[in-house]
């Protein structure tokens, strides 16, 4: 049987991993929605914004460490996949975006809808190609797979109306997509210079990342034998639980006191996995030790003493071979005491159900204790953050995700469509801001269009509250971050799925409860303290002064704040 060009491209997307496209029909794509309809290997996921397909592909790549694929038509479709293809550009997600494109005939021609998509698409893609004639497919939709599996980040290709449905000459010549990632080893000179500056420390931290992920064993064997706390970013808050012994906490903005000063009373230490990009919180004194698979990222948010070009597993295992063990705890008992003070610290905030309005802490914490042992939690952007970076305590099986490097708005409730779909058999539950979860509430539907059953756990506050701290350090009065919202939970249920808002503490957790084992889409609307600060672990002088400024410019009535001595008492609760 005659096969045409999306056809063959479906064929070489299925062979490479792809189970499901995230779209919205369009006339330019309709030749490739009827492939999909006529096929029973990929699964056409509708959404209601391509942004949203876009965020939940990336979301299901980071998750799955598999190919995705979304969809837009010609001209506003293909445009709106950007925003969600930039974030797997940055946190690193094998993503195909497909794109229709008008008839080559009228291509250059100011058409309806046509934009110059190529152009368009160059910056966030590895791969880019318009296909021009039907005999460059299947080659070049394999060359877009192994591209974006290799480089773990978006391809495009874009098909043109009258290419889409023109048969394919030859369906069967190309070659197979390799789906597997080889493991790199280090070079003997490399692991032993690293081997000797951790045995010549007298404290050694680790630094983990998300490259890490397949190298747990490898990452706390070694962290025993150096006696060294392990300090996660954010993106690998899942690599091991929250109250591991090793673990020291967080680092940056959303970090914890215990993570920040394993980092800075260390004299040597072990980035693994990571390319973490807040320079400010890497040690300025202690010898350096880095371990990446991409030469590129090795030295280049800190001077490195030896950086080892490896894959984590086999890095980490030439390290171990390698190294003395340290007797001396001293350095690691500190921290791990620091760790226990930290969690003593949060747990009064955690466990107010007194509290009225509700403490964003204790939201968090109730999530985390009443969610399933192998919950998917997909976090979006914003103050809703920083409760989940402190407050969430991540247990063993459970996955955590976020839009880590680009840190875009919106991501929770589409990331949680994609978690769902690729995990049918797992909880997923989307932590979000007010501000956040509003632009793109419309793909709500899509859950309960597809019978997904996630929960939506929205911190309303009625305030871009994160934007307002960042606003009061600078010493700038608070301004346009207020929010007029709606009632979440009867939106939910408007939308025929299951909704309730929380006012009262002790209503907080038979809400949760009943949202988690409702087994059909949810929201649950809480109302947040909006006088809760997201406070960093460290202040410097320079943001506590720039807090004083904007709070006396707020008294003064500047900004939002009626002005009065109100305003001042509400920035000490």
């Amino acid at each position: 049987m005659s096969r045409n060009v999306c056809d063959t491209l479906l064929e070489v997307l299925a062979e490479a991993g792809v189970t499901h496209i995230f779209g919205i029909p369009g006339d330019a794509i309709n030749s490739l929605t009827e492939s999909v309809r006529k096929q029973d290997r990929i699964q056409f996921v509708q959404v209601r914004h391509e942004e949203a397909g876009a965020f939940a592909a990336s979301a299901q790549a980071k998750l799955t460490g598999r190919l995705t694929a979304c969809v837009g038509t010609a001209g506003p479709g293909a445009i709106h996949l950007l925003n969600g293809l930039y974030d797997a550009k940055v946190d690193h997600a094998p993503v195909i975006a497909i794109t229709g494109q008008v008839e080559t005939s009228k291509i250059g021609n100011n058409s309806h809808q046509e934009i110059n998509l190529h152009a368009l698409f160059e910056d966030v893609s590895i791969y880019n190609q318009t296909v021009m004639n039907a005999a460059q497919m299947p080659r070049l939709a394999a060359l877009a797979c192994q591209n974006a599996l290799d480089a773990r980040t978006p391809a495009h290709l874009s098909l043109p109306v009258d290419i889409a449905r023109a048969k394919t000459p030859n369906p069967d010549d190309r070659d197979a997509v390799v789906t597997r990632r080889s493991r790199i080893a280090p070079c003997d000179e490399d692991a032993e210079r690293a081997a000797q500056i951790l045995d010549k420390a007298s404290a050694v931290a680790i630094l983990a990342g998300i490259g890490a992920a397949d190298a747990v064993d490898e990452l706390t064997d070694l962290a025993e034998k150096l006696g060294a706390p392990i300090v996660k970013t954010l993106r690998a808050k899942d690599l091991l639980p929250d109250e591991h012994p090793l673990v020291a906490g967080g680092l940056g903005l959303l970090g914890t006191k215990s993570g920040v000063e394993a980092i800075e009373r260390c004299d040597a230490l072990l980035m693994v996995g990571t390319d973490f990009p807040y320079s400010d919180f890497l040690p300025e004194s202690a010898s350096v030790v880095q371990i990446d698979r991409n030469p590129v990222n090795l030295g280049r948010r800190v001077q490195v003493e030896a950086g080892v070009t490896a894959s984590a597993r086999l890095g980490l295992s030439a390290l171990a071979q390698r190294v003395e063990a340290k007797g001396d705890r001293d350095f690691l008992e500190s921290i791990q005491k620091a760790a226990r003070e930290g969690f003593e610290r949060r747990d009064k905030a955690e466990r107010d159900l007194e509290s009225n309005p509700i403490r964003p802490q204790a939201v968090a914490r109730a999530v985390g204790e009443l969610a399933a042992d192998d919950a998917i939690f997909c976090c979006d952007t914003g103050a809703v953050t920083v409760w989940a970076a402190r407050n969430l305590r991540i247990r063993e099986r459970q996955r955590f995700t976020l839009s880590a490097n680009l840190a875009s708005m919106a991501y929770a409730l589409p990331a949680a469509i994609g978690a769902q779909v690729a995990y049918p058999d797992r909880q997923v539950v989307a932590l979000a801001g007010d501000g956040g979860f509003a632009m793109l509430m419309g793909d709500f539907l899509t859950a309960v269009k597809h019978e997904l059953p996630i929960t939506v756990v929205v911190f309303a506050n009625d305030k871009f509250g994160l934007i307002q701290m960042e606003q009061e350090v600078q010493g700038y009065p608070e301004f346009v971050t207020h929010l007029h919202n709606c009632d979440f939970g009867a939106f939910a249920r408007l939308c025929g799925g299951h909704g309730v808002r929380v006012s009262d503490p002790k209503d907080l957790r038979p809400a949760l409860r009943e949202a988690l084992d409702s087994n059909k889409p949810a929201i649950v609307h809480v109302d947040v303290n909006p006088d809760e600060r997201t406070m960093p672990p460290t202040i410097a002088m320079s943001q506590a002064l720039g807090y004083g400024i904007a709070k006396i410019r707020e008294v003064l009535g500047q900004g939002d704040q009626p002005g009065g001595i109100e305003s001042l008492r509400s920035a000490f609760r």
